[in-house]
């Protein structure tokens, strides 16, 4: 195995800066306001597309998939106590299984954000449909309007939208308490167990294949509990605060979509939800509501709007955070880790992942076929979650964890917990009816799944990565004084043919922002008088200067040139050196005596420069690589990475 990784050369680790920038400064409220914004959103598109499947028996279908929920949050609490970092999910399956499942959970949970994306913008239409109602009988205009949204959303994300911690707090706070009216409001005026109990009869109205798809549709009001485990890096004491906003979040959740659902059943029968009401079920229960219905329904729907805003908008932050940490830990393209220059976000990313948002609900415009992709990601994730926390519990038995999943039993050396067994066997079950029924989620998220791993096999075969294992990152302290940027590099190039340094130059330089001044010079004899006419040597270099110029402009730098004449290059080159206020200088070193000459004049001036100096070398005449002289011997490799032998030479002259 040690051979085939150095024959392939394998990297098995790799050393690099330490980048890390989060502060620990998120509290309890924040962790919660996030959570819930996410989870809580969804009630407000889940429960109408459950009840196309479930009817009447929707609320149980809600309530089963509450209890894979609880299995699966107590999993998630577990693991973000233990392992307090950023990443969720993924980072989970890295630290159980290696980078091969880190990617496939990661691939899987960037599905599940974009839809988030996807569905949250699509909902906020239909709730704006009470003041404008052509968002509710023209699906084409949501379509439009839901692109603008997403647009807006990135435009604001790439320039640096900050996000109130104390606003989400509050704007949770008024969504909790306008529910829990709903629901109280609702159990006084409208609840009556008899009508929700005569108006369906499991096994034929829903049948039983509909229920189970119905409660597959309902997990998708459950899967915004990644958002909190997201954050566990920035929270203050996240051993403690992460599974106490989880465990917040849970208990709101349960209650209020358990009571919301069965007043939504006592309001309007069935047909009526999953059909007028089937993208705005929150609205339709206001506007249900005897006696206060004028004034909730406004209400409802403007808070409604605003919730599934911030929620889409999380969902954005959620794709970017989560491709950042992926491609910080080589999963994915260095790309995906890089920032704009002038905001500081990860530009590339939030561009990317919002049109595949917005061109989602272009070909997909019903929040049926959403949610059946949304399902697809979000179970594998959690499938995997609840996987790793079984093989850490055998890979890692001393692991500090702050908080423990009950009810474990030892089975053959492994500690098993069986809530975690009960939620993996939910999660992964609704997985599989998600392939089974759900044709959209299959084909869809098979294709997701499939492309993105020939992707991550392309990109570790083209990095020398392993495919499986964890590449092992080493964070060193950046003591290494920081590079100080080119301002003016002045290139030394022959008469007859431009520099073959200039390319690599120009890359350099407009990655700095430096100018380039590219020079030649013509070295007159002390024969014949420096003025003299030489228009065959003068058309040459001007031509190569030319060309000097074309190259420069195919690399995107403007290139200015100098056609000099002197008795001595380094004399005439010193001289530019001081006029330009060039910082840096590049020379080919042929090794003959003119350019020891030329290298030796400079540093014997008053300039401060630093000179690049390169040489190249044919291997003509050169004897063959001599072969070991005992048979037995053979070369000792070292599994770095590869190095060219012969770099260009950088050294800083002192002043003269």
């Amino acid at each position: 195995m040690a051979l085939f990784k150095i024959y392939h050369h394998t990297r098995t680790g790799i050393a690099r800066f330490n980048t890390t920038v989060l502060r620990k400064v998120v509290g309890l409220g924040a962790l919660y306001s996030t959570g819930y914004g996410d989870v809580g959103s969804s009630i407000y598109y889940a429960l109408g597309i459950t009840t196309i499947y479930a009817g009447g028996a929707s609320f149980l279908a809600i309530g089963a998939a509450g209890l894979f929920f609880i299995a699966t949050v107590l999993s998630y609490a577990e693991l973000s106590s233990a392992i307090p970092e950023g990443g969720g999910s993924s980072l989970f399956a890295q630290r159980a299984f290696g980078d091969g499942w880190a990617f496939f959970t990661g691939w899987a949970l960037l599905l599940d954000y974009i839809l988030t994306l996807s569905i949250s913008a699509f909902s906020v239409g239909p709730y704006l449909g009470y003041f404008f109602p052509i968002f509710k009988t023209n699906p084409q205009v949501n379509v439009t309007f839901t692109g603008l949204l997403i647009l807006v959303l990135v435009i604001l994300n790439i320039v640096g939208l900050k996000e109130s911690s104390w606003f989400s707090l509050m704007l949770a706070g008024f969504d909790v308490i306008t529910q829990i009216s709903l629901m109280t409001m609702g159990a006084f005026l409208l609840l009556n167990f008899n009508t929700i109990w005569h108006q369906f009869t499991l096994g034929t109205a829903p049948t039983w294949h509909n229920f189970l798809y119905g409660i597959s549709i309902a997990m998708v009001a459950y899967t915004g509990i990644e958002a909190i485990s997201q954050m566990a890096g920035e929270a203050r004491n996240a051993e403690k605060l992460v599974p106490r906003a989880m465990f917040l979040t849970m208990g709101t959740t349960i209650l209020l979509y358990s009571g919301i659902s069965l007043v939504a059943l006592s309001a309007m029968k069935p047909e009526i939800l999953s059909t007028t009401w089937v993208n705005d079920p929150i609205a339709g229960i206001a506007h249900a509501m005897p006696h206060v219905g004028a004034f909730m329904a406004p209400w409802v729907s403007v808070l409604g709007a605003t919730i599934l805003t911030v929620a889409a908008n999380a969902g954005l932050i959620g794709v970017s955070r989560l491709a950042y940490s992926m491609s910080n830990n080589l999963l994915i393209s260095p790309l995906f880790h890089k920032t704009s220059v002038r905001y500081k976000t990860p530009m590339v990313s939030i561009g990317i992942f919002g049109t595949l948002a917005a061109l989602i609900v272009a070909f997909f415009p019903y929040l049926d076929i959403l949610a059946d992709l949304y399902n697809y990601g979000a179970m594998l994730s959690f499938s995997m979650t609840h996987l790793a926390l079984i093989k850490l519990r055998k890979k890692e038995p001393d692991l500090k964890r702050p908080f423990r999943v009950p009810l474990a039993i030892r089975v053959a050396g492994w500690e098993i917990p069986l809530p975690t067994v009960f939620g993996f066997m939910g999660t992964f079950g609704v997985y599989i009816m998600v392939l089974l029924f759900h044709k959209y989620g299959r084909i869809f998220g098979t294709v997701w799944m499939a492309g993105g791993i020939a992707y991550y096999l392309w990109f570790r075969r083209k990095e020398s990565l392993p495919v499986m294992e964890r590449v092992k990152i080493t964070e060193i302290k950046e003591e290494y004084p920081e590079a100080k940027p080119h301002r003016h590099i002045l290139v030394a190039t022959s008469p007859t043919r431009p520099s073959e340094m200039l390319r690599d130059v120009l890359k350099v330089a407009k990655a700095d922002g430096a100018k380039v001044t590219v020079i030649t010079v013509l070295e007159i004899p002390l024969a014949i008088p420096l003025t003299a006419a030489l228009p065959k040597e003068e058309a040459v270099a001007r031509y190569t200067l030319d060309l000097c110029q074309a190259i420069g402009l195919e690399e995107d730098v403007l290139v200015d040139t100098i056609l000099a004449r002197g008795r001595a290059i380094g004399p005439v080159l010193n001289m530019q050196i001081r006029r330009l206020g060039a910082d840096t200088v590049v020379i080919n070193d042929t090794g003959s005596s003119l350019a020891a000459a030329v290298l030796g004049a400079i540093r014997r001036s008053s300039n401060t420069v630093l000179i690049w100096t390169f040489q190249i070398y044919s291997g003509a005449g050169l004897s063959r690589t001599p072969r070991p002289r005992l048979s037995g011997e053979e070369p000792i490799i070292s599994p770095l990475p590869h190095i060219d032998p012969n770099p260009p030479v950088r050294e800083e002259s002192s002043p003269a």
